[in-house]
């Protein structure tokens, strides 16, 4: 083959995959809608435990409540007994444009055995000033868990949920109002802090924050995690002094500051743990 046809054909190829891959990272994959589904066990629980949890919507900001009523769906169908978001709802870009009323009669639709609980994320902290995240996840019948705990007494199952790292005050010590004689749930936006707490004295750690690194490539990943998201980036990890303790970090749903996703599908987890 002569150099010039060569030359046209690799350049050909080189545009169409940079054409493809950029039509891919922006229109299709932010588009799609993945249900993760895990299976752990744990002596800890009398009788299996299904979980669903989901994180970093970023409403507003990149993707609308069409969304929304899509992952609502899909967490329906998987009949949860619990149902976690790990913050992050709205998206805090400058031209605030949602209806907070209309994504709480959304997430209002979600069904869960034993309730639905959600904690604070660093763009719930951004947006104070535009909107109650509490009241409108409480009157969409979750209940957000500020350094605090919840007792689901039928299951012996305790929820414990850490305030934002970045911009709130996490209790770090949270972990020692973890119950003995049962399954212990840490939920925290962002995924490192678990280095930092007793997390032996519990048996899962949920978390978001990170989108999995949003777009996945070779140097350029690490440059864009975000802190407090670049040791534990996405799935499941086992952390703890003797690793015991299972950590899940969700890839979420949303985007921000760019609008692609690359090998990184938004998803829904799915956690079914059995005794």
């Amino acid at each position: 083959m002569k150099f010039g046809k060569f030359l046209l054909l690799a350049t050909i190829t080189l545009t169409t995959v940079i054409v493809g891959g950029y039509l891919y990272a922006r229109h299709l994959e932010p588009n799609l809608l993945m249900v993760n589904r895990v299976k752990l066990e744990n002596s800890k629980l009398e009788a299996p435990l299904k979980i669903v949890f989901f994180g970093d919507t970023h409403l507003g900001e990149f993707n609308d409540n069409d969304q929304l009523d899509r992952i609502v769906e899909k967490v329906n169908a998987e009949n949860a007994d619990l149902v976690i978001f790990t913050g992050d709802l709205i998206g805090s870009t400058k031209n605030f444009s949602v209806n907070p009323e209309a994504i709480s009669q959304s997430l209002l639709k979600i069904n869960a055995t034993y309730g639905k609980v959600a904690v604070m994320g660093n763009h719930e902290y951004a947006l104070l000033d535009n909107y109650n995240y509490e009241d409108l996840m409480n009157a969409a019948g979750f209940t957000v868990l500020v350094n605090d705990w919840l007792d689901i007494s039928k299951r012996k199952v305790r929820l414990l949920g850490l305030d934002d790292v970045y911009r709130g005050n996490p209790d770090i010590a949270l972990t020692n109002q973890a119950r003995d004689d049962g399954y212990n749930i840490l939920i925290t936006h962002e995924p490192d802090i678990v280095d930092d707490m007793n997390s032996d004295a519990v048996q899962l750690v949920l978390a978001g924050h990170t989108h999995g690194g949003q777009i996945t490539l070779p140097y350029l990943t690490e440059q864009i995690l975000p802190a407090n998201g670049r040791k534990y980036v996405k799935g499941l990890f086992a952390v703890g002094s003797h690793g015991q303790t299972d950590l899940f970090v969700t890839k979420g749903t949303g985007m921000t500051k760019l609008p692609f996703r690359f090998l990184n599908v938004p998803e829904i987890v799915a956690i079914e743990v059995s005794p």
